[in-house]
């Protein structure tokens, strides 16, 4: 407490200014001429010529640079736009390409599996024609023998004339007439049937139907083709065995004996002589329903069962 101090009386205190109060100029002129010359100078007037000032320049030019922005941008988002538009159309061709694609792609797959189902058809349906074929050769060449089993001792008698009101007994006097002709007694005992192939009749020599003639044996049949061929080789072209030779009225027709044999044989004999004729083959037989061919004298005789044998014999 022995330092404290008061607070010095009023009558101490240092005097203040009131601080409302104004200081006023006591040269009136001397204020009022110096105010005029500072606004004077704080702003020198500019001549027309001179340029602008750089705020104004700079606020036109990036007025300018906004504008051209504005304008390249409105240009850009157009050009965008257009260019999504062409990438729209181009996915949506391209989806419908790939999907066109698709579908070929799977039309291709679906052909190859029908083509190989059909190609496997195929080979399917040419082994079994190939088997056919060869069942259905055994089954002629069967009935071939059948039919030759079946006349192993006829004979085919061509270019006898046709009589009118012909009967069996006619036909039975014509073969025993052609084995006198030809050196061979034949009795009608001898022959077991006689008659003539069915077909249109027509009298006269005009392309008259084949006699056919069973023997009673093959024996009796071969002697009788082997008499007609000696007959034949002793006689000219002109003079072989004809309707004149064994004592028939009308114009002279040549008389030809085979071995009676199935329409299928036949065809085949055909083929052969023609075959023969074109490559030269001097010999072209039957014998008991088998065909031959012979090059020529001393050579070994090649049998004929079918046309293949025609491409695979030695020429």
């Amino acid at each position: 407490m022995a330092n404290l101090q008061r607070t010095p009386p009023k009558t101490a205190r240092t005097p203040t200014k009131n601080l409302t109060q104004t200081v006023s100029e006591s040269d009136i002129n001397s204020a009022v001429m110096m105010s005029d010359f500072v606004n004077t100078r704080s702003k020198r007037p500019r001549h027309e010529d001179s340029p602008q000032d750089a705020t104004e320049i700079g606020t036109e030019a990036l007025h300018r640079v906004i504008a051209q922005q504005t304008e390249m941008m409105s240009k850009l988002v157009s050009d965008v736009r257009e260019i999504k538009c062409q990438n729209a159309q181009i996915q949506s061709t391209n989806a419908a390409i790939c999907k066109s694609n698709d579908d070929i792609v799977k039309s291709m797959d679906f052909m190859n599996i029908k083509f190989e189902e059909l190609k496997k058809e195929i080979e399917t349906l040419r082994k079994e024609k190939q088997e056919q074929r060869q069942y259905i050769e055994k089954l002629e060449k069967k009935i071939q023998d059948i039919q030759h089993k079946s006349r192993p001792s006829g004979i085919e008698i061509r270019n006898i004339p046709l009589s009118e009101n012909e009967k069996s007994a006619d036909l039975v006097k014509a073969v025993c007439d052609i084995g006198e002709a030809v050196g061979l007694h034949i009795s009608e005992s001898e022959l077991r049937d006689i008659y003539r192939l069915p077909g249109k009749s027509s009298n006269g020599s005009d392309n008259p139907r084949p006699i056919i003639a069973e023997f009673n044996s093959v024996q009796k049949k071969q002697t009788l083709l082997t008499a007609v061929r000696t007959y034949n080789n002793d006689k000219g072209k002109e003079n072989k065995l004809n309707t004149a030779a064994i004592g028939l009225a009308g114009t002279r027709q040549p008389v030809y004996i085979v071995e009676h044999i199935p329409p299928n044989t036949k065809i085949l004999f055909y083929r052969a002589r023609e075959f023969a004729k074109a490559n030269d083959f001097k010999y072209c037989w039957i014998s008991n329903g088998n065909i031959f061919l012979r090059k020529s004298e001393g050579d070994k005789r090649q049998i004929i069962n079918s046309e293949k044998c025609l491409n695979y014999i030695n020429k």
